[in-house]
């Protein structure tokens, strides 16, 4: 590399680059992982900029910020450009927890929880079990590399130092991906609440004939039970289903700043 290359504006550059691609792995379900060191997010951020940076550098009409509160302003802006674009993948995963927690609680199992290693909080089991099944549909899709591409493809539709000029559009857009998240969460807990919901009404008729019987008893391991059986059952249809979701989403991606 040619050391006289390395002027001011080229290092401005490169920085917005890095803080744009930073603000993705921030709010990306893949880069945020509590198990992956720092230093490696780190060095990640850097080689994907290195290659970036000679595609996007010399965008037309772009001119490097020349003083610090203008270098402040286009950096805050890089920043949450990449952090939508994590965002964006971490409402599908957010439904697919959510799906998994409602149906925690409908089995009885809400009062046990782990440790989730990527958000550091404590996470129903079942919500726990999902996610990291979505998780692994995920890297066996290889859907991170469509990330990757998103990344790339937002420095075409808005360059370095670029305005998003249609607010609007930009929140139709969130605003549609966010309802399809309770949709997604609603679709994939399907079988297994329609199951429970039997059971109960089974239940309701059984406590009327036989009122003697406890049903409050009978019905939490009863419940759980069916629960366990119908998501061992379903799981293959829910990957199924979630790959199905993440074909739709490299498309949100690939086109989330598309006619901005």
């Amino acid at each position: 590399m040619d050391l006289s290359l390395l002027t001011v504006p080229t290092v401005i550059t490169f920085l917005l680059i890095l803080i744009r691609i930073s603000g993705m792995m921030v709010s990306s379900p893949f880069f945020t992982n509590t198990g992956i060191p720092a230093y490696t997010k780190v060095g990640f951020a850097v080689i994907f900029s290195f290659i970036l940076f000679p595609l996007h550098a010399g965008a037309a009409g772009y001119q490097a910020p020349t003083d610090l509160i203008q270098f402040t302003v286009v950096a805050c802006q890089e920043f949450v450009l990449g952090l939508l674009i994590g965002f964006v993948m971490e409402l599908l995963f957010s439904g697919i927890r959510m799906s998994g927690e409602i149906l925690g609680v409908q089995m009885g199992m809400s009062v046990s929880g782990a440790l989730d290693p990527i958000t550091g909080v404590q996470t129903p089991l079942l919500g726990q079990l999902y996610f990291i099944f979505a998780f692994l549909v995920f890297l066996s899709l290889n859907i991170h590399h469509a990330l990757i591409m998103a990344v790339n493809r937002s420095f075409e539709w808005i360059p370095i130092g670029g305005f998003v000029t249609r607010m609007d559009l930009l929140a139709e857009r969130f605003m549609a991906l966010g309802a399809e998240m309770f949709v997604v969460a609603l679709l994939v807990g399907l079988p297994v609440m329609g199951l429970l919901f039997a059971s109960e009404a089974a239940l309701g008729f059984v406590a009327k004939v036989m009122p003697q019987m406890n049903i409050f008893i009978v019905s939490l391991p009863l419940k759980t039970a069916l629960g366990l059986l119908m998501v061992m059952v379903s799981l293959p249809y829910v990957g199924e289903f979630i790959g199905n979701q993440y074909a739709g989403l490299v498309q949100h991606l690939l086109g989330l700043y598309r006619g901005m």
